[in-house]
């Protein structure tokens, strides 16, 4: 299924009752996880087929005459998500910022070849190459769900009190437990919009007019959190955009550490204070470990070693 997702080819899912249990098809996959995967879903599992219609991908509708450009830092060969972006309902312009390895050219899309000043500069630059009225922020490995998911998320701005609207992150259907589980607690799935503590450039759409009046920080990573802080940030469970990583030691570590150092440069109590907090969180790593393999061990060390040393540095 990965495979096919990646290449773009639509999904025709036949799950008969045997294949599942409640809401888990195996131990990684969900119903709510793997509908918004699929283009059409037959299945004589009752459960499967409400799960079908109460969590698929939003379909394309009419009406909606908004104009939004994407705007997607890039530095590998070429964006997974553009096609599906031009695929949308509503008027989508993909930006790319390229930079290190990235293209020189993407069919569909306008390339403008940056210099990488990290996450938030990087990003901020962009505002000077938009001309639409709402900006949409992802990245280069995530792909928008549905040819209405830009439209919901436009709609749901529109409607509500919000300064920004994030969609719902989906893993990989190849994904570990552990990624998963995540992703589940940070963008669970549901049917209504409910408020969330900050915005997230794997899936954010915002007001182009809101962006000009409050810049992005010129912070090298979580500019996203330093951005939120008063404002009023909305999820969008309907709109699912196809997003996780493998996890890898040495990135964990790095990820962990610099964006703890932002957390608590920015005002939050440190995860892991000292060496001391380090020795007792130890314990909370099994659990963990158990639900993700013998590699696991090496993963949530590298964590809690990164969220040790950002405290050390956001000091």
């Amino acid at each position: 299924m990965a495979d096919r997702l990646r290449s773009g080819e639509p999904i025709h899912l036949h799950v008969d009752s045997m294949t599942t249990r409640g809401h888990r098809m195996t131990r990684n996959l969900r119903i709510d996880e793997v509908v918004p995967l699929v283009a059409s879903l037959t299945s004589d599992d009752p459960a499967f087929v409400r799960g079908f219609h109460e969590f698929r991908a939003p379909m394309a509708a009419p009406g909606c005459d908004a104009s939004v450009t994407a705007v997607i830092p890039c530095s590998r060969d070429r964006p997974l998500g553009v096609s599906s972006l031009l695929d949308q309902d509503v008027d989508v312009e993909v930006l790319i910022l390229s930079n290190g390895a990235g293209p020189t050219a993407v069919s569909g899309a306008r390339v403008q070849r940056v210099t990488w000043n990290g996450h938030g500069a990087t990003r901020a630059e962009a505002l000077q190459w938009v001309d639409s009225e709402y900006v949409f922020f992802t990245v280069d490995d995530a792909i928008p769900l549905g040819q209405g998911c830009i439209r919901t998320l436009v709609e749901v701005l529109n409607d509500g009190d919000w300064d920004a609207v994030v969609a719902r992150q989906v893993p990989w259907p190849d994904s570990d437990a552990v990624t998963a589980a995540r992703l589940r607690r940070w963008t669970p799935p549901g049917v209504r919009v409910m408020t969330m503590n900050q915005t997230d450039h794997v899936a954010t759409l915002f007001r182009t007019a809101t962006l000009r009046e409050f810049p992005i920080p010129h912070v090298p990573i979580a500019e996203d959190a330093w951005w939120s802080r008063g404002r009023r940030i909305g999820y969008v469970p309907m709109a699912p955009v196809l997003h996780s990583h493998r996890r890898r030691p040495l990135d964990l570590y790095r990820r962990n550490r610099d964006i703890h150092a932002q957390l608590v440069a920015m005002g939050r109590n440190p995860t892991v204070p000292n060496l001391s907090s380090a020795v007792a969180a130890l314990p909370g790593v099994v659990r963990p470990t158990l639900a993700g393999g013998g590699r696991e061990l090496i993963n949530q060390l590298a964590e809690l070693a990164g969220q040790w040393r950002g405290a050390v540095i956001g000091r």
